[in-house]
């Protein structure tokens, strides 16, 4: 019993490492993520509206949406208004400041700029940005369908109006936190199982039925 118990804290030992190291990287690389975000905020200022506007016109007809990004805003506008009408403004800072955490996450992950990391890292930022855009369209529908009054009754059902709310909330208050940490642990899967000590576990029970197969023969 001696000997297994010896052996079995062996094998966690490499993990608790790892993710101590993971832990301790934390604080440094949300720093770094931070600031690369910043200098990025003015160019995601204009790419999430952008790819928003073209899903909501992919949809809409006449197509008359238009999405103007301005300090850090973005005005929801559209030309079958008329001139004076007031112009529905969404915040964009909250929308994808959520791209730190990814950063952060990607960051402290072990070899973060190997080629295979930064591969990861293009491909989940893809999925993130997408979200992110998904986002906008939502806050930019439940505009349309519940904050303009007798237009919104007359070109909304109260099933849209729902659906379009329910989406909006979705995607604000768990998606912005969830979306990050799941688009990561689906790209580094293989790091994941390594930091909570999992891929040791698979790896010496595979070992020990292909003894056993062995053995049997």
């Amino acid at each position: 019993m001696t000997g297994v118990s010896v052996h079995g804290s062996e094998k966690t030992r490499p993990a608790a490492s790892a993710y101590r190291r993971f832990l301790r990287r934390l604080p440094l690389t949300l720093v770094v993520a931070m600031t690369v975000w910043l200098m990025l905020r003015p160019a995601l200022d204009v790419a999430v509206p952008k790819f928003a506007q073209v899903l909501i016109r992919a949809f809409e007809y006449p197509r008359v949406t238009r999405l103007v990004p301005t300090e850090h805003w973005v005005e929801v506008r559209r030309s079958d208004f008329r001139s004076g009408s007031a112009i529905p403004t969404v915040p964009l800072t909250e929308i994808h400041f959520n791209t730190i955490i990814l950063l952060a996450l990607h960051l402290a992950t072990a070899r973060p700029f190997s080629r295979t990391q930064l591969e990861r890292l293009l491909m989940a930022w893809c999925v993130l940005y997408l979200t992110q855009s998904l986002n906008l369209v939502f806050h930019v529908k439940t505009i349309y369908a519940l904050a303009l009054g007798e237009w919104s009754l007359q070109h909304y059902s109260p099933v849209t109006r729902n659906v379009f709310a329910s989406l909006q909330y979705f995607t604000d208050l768990p998606g912005r936190f969830a979306f990050p940490f799941l688009i990561w642990m689906g790209f580094n899967w293989d790091r994941v199982t390594e930091l909570v000590g999992i891929a040791d576990e698979s790896t010496d029970s595979s070992k020990k039925s292909s003894k056993g197969k062995g053995t049997t023969k």
